[in-house]
């Protein structure tokens, strides 16, 4: 299972398998998602305020190419928390399905 992060200056999602990025991608959709963030990362990043890889989703990779209906915004910001949320604001740690699209965005089906 691939950990996925959104690559702000290439603008792609970039794939990491054992610690090493092997690939980059414009979409991806993955199931049986798991959020994760590194707590200590965050607090790096608040800190010293540069970018870091702090966040990522991981998951199995699947055939999609939009989100389905019923699909809710999963967002991440370092200066907000040191967690992934939807748009209002509830804190999310797993999804049975998430899309990412190009545009940098993440969408989630049954997130909790």
């Amino acid at each position: 299972m691939p950990d996925v992060h959104w690559h702000l200056r290439r603008k792609v999602w970039s794939l990491r398998e054992r610690g090493r990025v092997v690939g980059q991608v414009a979409t991806l959709a993955l199931a049986d998602v798991s959020f994760r963030v590194s707590a200590a990362g965050v607090r790096r990043v608040q800190a010293r305020r540069a970018r870091e890889v702090v966040a990522f989703v991981r998951g199995v990779p699947v055939e999609s190419n939009t989100p389905p209906p019923g699909a809710v915004r999963v967002c991440f910001c370092p200066y907000r928390g040191a967690e992934f949320t939807l748009e209002d604001g509830t804190p999310v740690s797993a999804a049975a399905f998430v899309h990412l699209a190009a545009d940098g965005s993440c969408w989630a089906v049954n997130p909790r």
